[in-house]
């Protein structure tokens, strides 16, 4: 049996069950993979959704095509409140513009610099952590982080050709691996 609830904008068809309930008619039940192929990723990442493990959230670097690009080319560069210099490289998986949207889905200036324009929140020897938040109409949406090196001194223990910091070693919404898509957009 199929009954129709409320009025107007509200109106919502029901099924009644056996124990005596009502069930939304429109209710699915479906994989995750099925969810994604419908509603895509950021309303699988939005609706906290495990994403396949075959789907890719990140959009691609503005490297990625030109592998010749080396891993210290700097995209951009931001200045905290204390003046320290925070180039965002290249990078590679482990650090840099390749990390953060590979691993983070954390891909554009915007987002990684906002935390920046500030003073560190902690410092562990020469790297810097800064938190920031994104906002809509001063309400919290998402706390993020981006974190930086101060030093010269890369991975593997290679030095910077250009005597600058290393900088950006990674960025991220916090509390989940990946930052919905979204944030991307700002």
């Amino acid at each position: 049996m199929i009954a129709v609830l409320g009025a107007g904008t509200g109106v919502q068809a029901v099924q009644a069950r056996a124990d005596g309930g009502q069930t939304p008619v429109d209710v699915e039940v479906m994989s995750n993979d099925e969810y994604v192929a419908r509603y895509g990723t950021e309303q699988a990442l939005a609706e906290q959704v495990p994403l396949p493990p075959d789907t890719s959230p990140t959009a691609a670097l503005p490297s990625e095509a030109d592998p010749s690009i080396p891993w210290h080319h700097i995209y951009w560069s931001a200045l905290d409140w204390d003046h320290y210099d925070i180039p965002t490289r290249r990078g590679t998986n482990d650090f840099g513009l390749k990390h953060t949207c590979s691993k983070h889905n954390m891909c554009t200036q915007k987002a990684i610099n906002a935390p920046y324009n500030g003073k560190a929140d902690r410092i562990e020897g020469s790297r810097a952590e800064y938190d920031g938040v994104i906002t809509s109409g001063g309400t919290v949406r998402m706390t993020i982080t981006s974190a930086a090196e101060r030093g010269e001194r890369g991975p593997n223990g290679q030095n910077t050709p250009d005597g600058r910091p290393i900088g950006t070693v990674t960025a991220f919404c916090r509390g989940q691996t990946l930052c919905p898509d979204w944030v991307n957009q700002l």
